[in-house]
């Protein structure tokens, strides 16, 4: 069973820490579904870098991205909450769309940058425990964005 703390950060940020029982591990079917969801990120971040330098793409790329924080949402509620922060991912992503949207029709100068996000999506790695996912996410320099 797992177990939710919600508080505000400073930031008025709601930081949630999700707690799986001590007795509970995952099971198979559990971590059967956790390797499909990455596997669906990966097969998205393809499809994503295949349309990065189509102008008519962007709102696909923007719900695939979403569909992908999504999936790395979920898998994530199944890691200790010490090894899970998702918050410069999602500074990135959301960096990323204001930047396309101020750009409206040559967001695609952007492309490079969706790639290397796409990429560091792929590297997340995660490391089955008996009870829980250890989460690694990559640093993101978000000094990408200052073109």
């Amino acid at each position: 069973m797992l177990r939710v703390i919600s508080r505000f950060s400073t930031k008025g940020l709601i930081d949630l820490q999700i707690f799986n029982n001590k007795d509970m591990e995952l099971t198979e079917k559990e971590r059967l579904m956790l390797i499909e969801m990455k596997n669906e990120i990966l097969k998205l971040t393809l499809e994503i870098m295949d349309i990065t330098k189509d102008e008519d793409k962007k709102g696909e790329i923007k719900k695939k991205i979403t569909t992908i924080i999504s999936k790395i949402s979920i898998i994530s509620s199944y890691a200790k909450p010490k090894n899970i922060n998702l918050q410069p991912l999602l500074e990135a992503v959301n960096l990323l769309f204001v930047h396309m949207d101020a750009l409206e029709d040559s967001w695609t100068v952007y492309s490079p940058i969706i790639e290397m996000i796409c990429n560091n999506i792929n590297y997340i790695q995660f490391d089955f425990t008996k009870k829980d996912i250890k989460i690694k996410i990559p640093k993101i320099d978000l000094s990408i964005f200052k073109l």
